[in-house]
């Protein structure tokens, strides 16, 4: 009788033991992340062929740059990024091309891109879509060297003469393109060196049009008399994008 309850006891410990053991391992497995990392860093720069053009001569036209640093999201058949851009340019001739007149800013930028073919985007012969984006953004412009009417002499009595120009300008652009990836395949959640270490993910190209949705500019400067004159009004127009991006996974 003794020996039939010990070893009772001992096939009940051993039972409880390996419930807990099952239930501990369930846990682990619960608390651990499931499917792949998706989340990733974005450094870009964009070159734009700015054309907008507005009253009294007033023009933002010719080539500009932005770098970009933001944070995106990859999907199997989309993605998306949202980044904080430097503004440089345009540095061509403005107000009838009499100034030299050069343009820095800051702007915030953010496009979705949708897959158009059936594979992954991740997937080794690359990827291709459709995208549309967001640009916000606001530059001054402060004239540089001197007016281009200016004689040898230094000529100042010509009515037509503009000087001590500068133009702040703040503009909302709807951004519709294309754009194509080059991607690494993803990676799982985990705790392993080769899951935790940061890589590049790949990169994106972007081509698209802005479109400015609003472009509205303030403009101070002088013309033929020593007062100053101040103008305001809208830009319209359209620029060419070109984008390019390196994704950062960690």
């Amino acid at each position: 009788m003794t020996w039939s309850c010990l070893r009772f006891a001992v096939v009940l410990l051993c039972c409880a033991v390996s419930s807990h053991a099952n239930s501990a391992t369930s846990q682990v497995a619960a608390a651990e992340p499931s499917g792949v990392k998706s989340t990733v860093w974005s450094f870009g720069v964009t070159g734009l062929q700015e054309n907008l053009k507005g009253s009294n001569n007033h023009q933002l036209i010719g080539p500009s740059t932005a770098i970009q640093i933001g944070y995106g999201h990859l999907a199997e058949d989309w993605l998306a990024i949202v980044s904080a851009d430097i503004l440089q340019g345009p540095y061509q001739p403005t107000y009838d091309s009499q100034l030299q007149v050069d343009y820095a800013g800051f702007g915030l930028s953010a496009w979705t891109g949708l897959s158009a073919q059936k594979a992954n985007l991740r997937s080794p012969e690359g990827g291709y879509g459709f995208a549309l984006g967001l640009s916000l953004g606001t530059l001054k412009g402060v004239m540089i060297g001197r007016n281009r009417l200016d004689t040898a002499d230094g000529d100042t009595t010509n009515k037509d003469r503009v000087d001590s120009y500068t133009m702040t300008l703040s503009k909302l652009s709807l951004v519709p393109g294309v754009f194509f990836t080059w991607l690494t395949g993803s990676r799982p959640h985990g705790n392993t060196p080769d899951l935790l270490k940061t890589r590049i993910e790949g990169y994106v190209l972007m081509v698209g049009a802005a479109t400015p949705m609003f472009a509205t500019y303030t403009a101070a400067y002088t013309q033929g008399t020593v007062e100053e004159r101040r103008d305001s009004g809208s830009l319209s127009g359209y620029s060419i994008m070109v984008n390019f991006t390196a994704l950062l996974g960690v």
